[in-house]
């Protein structure tokens, strides 16, 4: 019986040991997570006068603003915040412990594929710390592109499309395998 029992601790920390590969990608996850956070605080900070305004250098093509979105993207649910704050927490645990079982079992294969979910879960983690904080989120670039122009985004929106984007292409290719 101490046996089986010791051998299934064994085959459970196995499964649980965090690799190099892991660790440097959620440390991308953090620093992603990171720069988010310190350009809302920069933004939550200013006087409301000072927005919207040009981004320098960009020829009007990006506008800083200040938006507070409760829900999801373009603020779907809303009206549901704790909802929207449970869904959020609960698929970035799913995507990070994903990424973990991906690293463990495929070292160094992958690679596309791991730092798209990367890219996902450091945004989803800026956002979830806005819903957890302050009940919504803080949006601060409008981009004018046909499919952008009404859209307010942040660095963090940016990577999780950025991942997607990634994880979609890594599906594609047979290279990253």
């Amino acid at each position: 019986m101490t046996m089986k029992v010791l051998k299934n601790v064994a085959a459970v920390w196995t499964a649980w040991k965090w690799s190099g590969e892991f660790l440097r990608l959620m440390s991308l996850s953090g620093a992603v997570c990171l720069l988010d956070q310190l350009f809302k605080n920069a933004i939550d900070t200013e006087p409301e006068e000072n927005f919207p305004r040009e981004m320098p250098g960009t020829k009007g093509q990006v506008k800083i603003m200040r938006v507070h979105n409760p829900g999801f993207s373009r603020g779907r649910f809303g009206t549901y915040p704790e909802f929207v704050k449970l869904v959020s927490i609960t698929l970035t645990g799913f995507l990070a412990g994903g990424l973990h079982a991906l690293t463990v079992e495929h070292p160094g294969k992958f690679q596309l594929r791991k730092l798209g979910i990367s890219f996902v879960i450091g945004g989803a983690l800026s956002n979830i710390l806005d819903r957890v904080r302050k009940g919504k989120v803080t949006d601060y670039l409008n981009i004018n592109l046909p499919w952008f122009k009404k859209l307010v985004v942040n660095i963090a929106d940016l990577s999780i499309y950025l991942g997607g984007i990634l994880y979609v292409i890594s599906a594609f290719l047979k290279r990253d395998e």
